[in-house]
């Protein structure tokens, strides 16, 4: 299904809610940016946010503005970020109001890009610490929403043919498949290392 930028907002939600197992193709002509897909589609992990764990070759001054506003409207709780390039300085230039919830790895084997938005549960932390209140994530007790997508992740428009596969949904074993091997990178090969954080440490110890 090709999705243009001034339909993504109806139309890549609705692909998604009839899709079967939440499992979903879709392509679009290069202009659909990074801003665009989360515009049309965070919302759809919940509404007490998420934890972002992005990873694509190189990074631009757009789309880490779109980070920041995640950031700073905490509708992202922290972001993960792996990047091919090194790029420390723009990273944290533009993320620096918030970079105590940021976690940024660099390793020049990446070429491919996948975003995942990991759905937290209202409570899950408060402030800087864990709630201790709340049984483990990691019990299932309450299963919170995810949503992937491979494919391009653009800060400006390229008109390139870009295609990508997506899934959302509550399967824990399907998000371990899609960000367990990111994770690895994230940890081993940090630049800017937030690993204490919260919701930072609840994606490198692997509590989807």
């Amino acid at each position: 299904m090709y999705i243009q930028p001034c339909c993504i907002d109806n139309e890549l939600p609705k692909l998604f809610r009839e899709s079967k197992g939440g499992f979903c193709f879709f392509q679009t002509n290069g202009d659909c940016t990074l801003s665009k897909v989360l515009n049309a589609v965070s919302s759809m992990v919940g509404n007490d946010g998420h934890v972002m764990v992005l990873t694509v070759g190189e990074v631009d001054v757009m789309m880490l503005r779109t980070l920041e506003q995640y950031l700073r409207r905490e509708w992202s709780k922290a972001v993960l970020l792996l990047t091919a390039k090194s790029q420390e300085t723009l990273v944290r230039s533009e993320l620096g109001g918030y970079l105590k919830r940021v976690h940024y790895a660099v390793d020049p084997l990446v070429c491919d890009s996948q975003i995942a938005l990991i759905g937290c549960r209202k409570g899950d932390t408060d402030g800087d610490s864990p709630r201790s209140d709340i049984k483990d994530i990691t019990e299932g007790t309450v299963p919170t929403v995810s949503l992937i997508i491979q494919g391009a992740m653009l800060g400006q428009v390229d008109f390139s043919l870009s295609l990508y596969a997506a899934w959302l949904g509550k399967d824990k074993e399907v998000v371990k498949s899609a960000v367990n091997p990111i994770v690895a990178k994230l940890k081993t090969k940090a630049v800017i290392d937030h690993h204490e954080q919260p919701d930072i440490a609840r994606i490198l110890n692997r509590e989807w």
